[in-house]
């Protein structure tokens, strides 16, 4: 199963590899959830599931499809739209406070509107900026262009159809889509807030999983917080290598000894036309299951 939005840094195209190693857990935490490509990927769902996600937009479209995916889908389902992708994205950006406070209530049920404008322009912004859960609410005043104006400009090639056209894709309808996903999602515990959050309570041992995809130490600098992520999920790591763990970074950007660390490139196009050239590495503690041959492949 895939989600049904385009993510940077998503970890889709591993995830098989990736459960290769991790087995068949009694549980399941993924704190940096994004796309949640790696849970939606499992070949068999654990007793217990945990993600969580910093960015409340986030948390709360998994927390609205689990409880509400026909409305999300209802309120997703809208043409690509220059003047409503930077009006959206100011009226989403001034809704983190309530929908920030909303998500420490288990029992609420997400936003579907906030959940499906966030999804709709999420399929059609291209590069980074959009609903950015840490940036500045956009100028709606008069410096002379407005909110209307401001963000990018959707693309209009495939890469950027819009939520309709890429949850229309392969016969499957939004509604349908968002269904499955909901059926997925039904015992799957949403968290949202610092990546440590759902770290709170595990099984230990083979019967946990843990899938650690924090930010990259190069990227984390664009926010002021060089390594401050990376150090204390590093930490943590080792101080729970006794679980079945799996860290996701650049090359060289964890240093665990004992660990097993396999490189891996999207080698993909760029918008410019070249090829990604960055190195990727996932470390495996010592208690995750041996690679094999057809298993590393994947990673080919």
């Amino acid at each position: 199963m895939n989600s049904p939005f385009p993510y940077f840094g998503g970890k889709r195209t591993v995830a098989a590899a990736v459960w290769a190693r991790l087995g068949s857990p009694a549980q399941y935490i993924e704190p940096f959830c994004g796309s949640a490509a790696v849970l939606l990927a499992c070949p068999r769902p654990a007793a217990l599931e945990v993600v969580c996600d910093g960015s409340g937009f986030i948390a709360n479209f998994w927390r609205a499809v689990k409880h509400q995916p026909a409305a999300v889908a209802e309120w997703a389902d809208y043409p690509v739209s220059h003047i409503d992708l930077g009006a959206r994205h100011g009226w989403l950006m001034a809704q983190r406070e309530r929908i920030g406070g909303a998500m420490q209530d288990p029992d609420w049920p997400g936003d579907a509107k906030v959940a499906g404008w966030w999804l709709w322009g999420q399929c059609c912004w291209i590069g980074s900026g959009w609903c950015d859960w840490f940036g500045q609410i956009p100028h709606a005043g008069n410096a002379g262009r407005g909110v209307q104006a401001i963000g990018q400009i959707p693309h209009a090639s495939s890469a950027g159809r819009g939520a309709d056209a890429l949850l229309t894709s392969c016969g499957r309808t939004a509604w349908a889509w968002l269904h499955r996903i909901a059926d997925r999602l039904e015992r799957v515990r949403v968290v949202h807030g610092d990546w440590s959050r759902c770290l709170n309570n595990h099984f230990g041992g083979d019967d946990t999983a843990v899938f650690l995809d924090p930010p990259y130490r190069s990227y984390e600098a664009l926010y002021g917080k060089a390594g401050a992520v990376a150090d204390a999920v590093e930490s943590w790591a080792l101080e729970n290598e006794h679980l079945r763990i799996a860290l996701c970074g650049h090359r060289d950007d964890y240093k665990l000894a004992g660990w097993d660390a396999v490189e891996w490139s999207r080698g993909r196009l760029t918008y410019s036309g070249g090829q990604t050239t960055d190195s990727e590495c996932v470390w495996y503690s010592p208690v995750c299951l041996p690679a094999t041959l057809t298993q590393e492949r994947l990673f080919a």
